[in-house]
């Protein structure tokens, strides 16, 4: 992983092989992000996604084991348990120009995946919500 930092801006590229949540989450700790606005694009040659079952109030993950280009990927970080947590959407296209897409749980990067991140200079805070057994931003209610 590369990156450079221009004021409350960062501009990341992953490399072949390296692993999304595994390298941002380092990333983000390393460099005391508290929360961060993503936006992304690139190419993976694997990817586990989930769809949420507001049945069940589960994920229900899925595993893609091929070359996709990466044309949306969106979400944010914030803290959880003093953490960073990624909550982040991508779409992904194949080579038949069809597409993927849902909760991102992991990609593997191949080439490469350039992430921008834009910092808040705010601490934001993920809860557990109990109506729906999500992990939400925790933020204050305005009437």
């Amino acid at each position: 992983m590369r990156f450079q930092q221009f004021g409350d801006r960062y501009i990341v590229r992953l490399e072949s092989g390296e692993r999304l949540t595994e390298t941002l989450i380092g990333f983000l700790a390393s460099e005391e992000i508290e929360f961060a606005s993503l936006t992304g694009c690139g190419a993976i040659r694997a990817a586990t996604l989930g769809y949420w079952n507001a049945d069940t109030r589960a994920y229900e993950f899925r595993d893609f084991e091929e070359q996709l280009e990466v044309v949306s990927f969106e979400g944010n970080s914030a803290l959880k348990d003093d953490e960073p947590f990624l909550h982040i959407h991508g779409v992904f296209s194949r080579r038949d120009f069809s597409t993927l897409g849902g909760h991102i749980k992991d990609l593997v990067v191949h080439p490469t995946l350039e992430v921008s991140l834009r910092t808040e200079g705010v601490e934001i805070r993920r809860a557990r919500d109990e109506a729906s057994g999500l992990d939400l931003l925790d933020l204050p209610e305005r009437t």
